[in-house]
């Protein structure tokens, strides 16, 4: 994929996308920004389809290396070849080699949770990070490997079992993201057609203008996993857990 249009999509999005595909991207990036503040030495970044972030945290002069690893048959690989092929077992990496491991929108697709990240544990270093984002609150995509919709708590187990500690995870954004998210796809894919869609379209945009703007000034800068209560809806989350 061009730079240019990785730029466009995923470094500065803007609501010409569509405010849902925005709602998202826009709390993604607020992730990876946080992430190229940290991330330095030996990196890889598993399942990496058309690695949109490695110019982005590249630029910060303190990676070493970066390898983007994926299947051969991804439909990915004809706009970019990863650095690695992988069989989607075994990370072909050795132990205790790398300083960082990211895995954005990977974690959902991966049906046995506790492998990949005892996998992610072996090639990591001593002190070494797992960065991860994924959804909450979305359709199915890339459909059968569609596994997961983790809670904080259900993450944060499972990265416990595989021996990380100092877990943070991390809100994507809230009610305001999840309902954009959702009114958005209903929007693109409830069938309606015509001048109903277009009404709805127009008010919606109204509608979500004034959501996000909402959004900017309510999301906490950092919500911890200890911060989760009853009846709170993130739209994804994120964070970092140390080997």
């Amino acid at each position: 994929m061009p730079t240019d249009e990785i730029q466009k999509l995923f470094i500065n999005p803007t609501a010409k996308i569509g405010y849902g595909l925005f709602a998202i991207r826009k709390s993604l990036l607020r992730a990876v920004t946080d992430l190229k503040e940290k991330i330095s030495g030996d990196v890889t970044d598993l399942g990496c389809g058309i690695m949109p972030y490695k110019e982005f945290l590249t630029s910060n002069g303190n990676i070493k290396n970066y390898t983007g690893i994926d299947l051969k048959n991804s439909d990915y690989h004809n706009r970019v070849i990863p650095g690695l092929y992988w069989d989607g077992i075994t990370i072909p990496l050795p132990d205790n080699s790398q300083d960082w491991v990211i895995v954005t929108e990977f974690l959902e697709h991966y049906f046995d949770t506790q492998h990949i990240l005892n996998e992610i544990n072996r090639v990591l270093k001593p002190g070494g990070s797992i960065f991860f984002t994924f959804p909450c609150v979305f359709m199915l995509h890339e459909v059968p490997y569609d596994y997961h919709r983790f809670t904080p708590f259900a993450i944060e187990k499972h990265l416990t079992e595989s021996a990380f500690n100092d877990i943070k995870i991390y809100s994507l954004g809230g009610f305001n993201y999840s309902l954009v998210i959702m009114m958005s796809i209903w929007n693109k894919r409830s069938g309606e057609r015509g001048l109903p869609r277009l009404f709805s379209k127009f008010f919606l945009f109204l509608f979500h203008k004034k959501l996000l703007q909402k959004c900017d000034t309510s999301l906490p800068d950092k919500q911890t996993s200890s911060d989760f209560k009853n009846l709170n809806m993130p739209s994804g989350l994120w964070g970092y857990a140390q080997k």
